[in-house]
């Protein structure tokens, strides 16, 4: 029980703290999929939800697809399947960014 929220968890609520922590302090830019990377970090957002809440690690890209890295169900995915897994439901994932993660030097 996370609040008065059943089924949701810190780690949850914890991703659009780490896109605004990632954007705003971090300066993290903004990467296509075309150019995206291992290590770059794809935040999802879902249509009811009011923030992002998800997140998942590229650990490869095909020219055509991203190889994906996450918790969840599907531990080992891609950011088509992921999509396509909600796409006929009424809480689709609406957006989808692909962070780059800055060092610190």
């Amino acid at each position: 029980m996370f609040g008065s929220i059943k089924n949701k968890s810190y780690t949850w609520s914890g991703a659009e703290n780490f896109r605004r922590h990632m954007t705003k302090y971090r300066k993290a830019p903004s990467v296509s999929k075309k150019n995206a990377r291992p290590g770059d970090i794809v935040m999802f957002k879902w249509k009811k939800e009011k923030v992002y809440n998800h997140a998942a690690v590229v650990v490869g890209n095909s020219g055509r697809d991203l190889q994906l890295r996450q918790h969840g169900g599907t531990s080992k995915t891609t950011l088509s399947a992921a999509v396509a897994r909600y796409k006929r439901k009424s809480n689709y994932i609406e957006r989808v960014i692909i962070l780059r993660p800055r060092s610190r030097g």
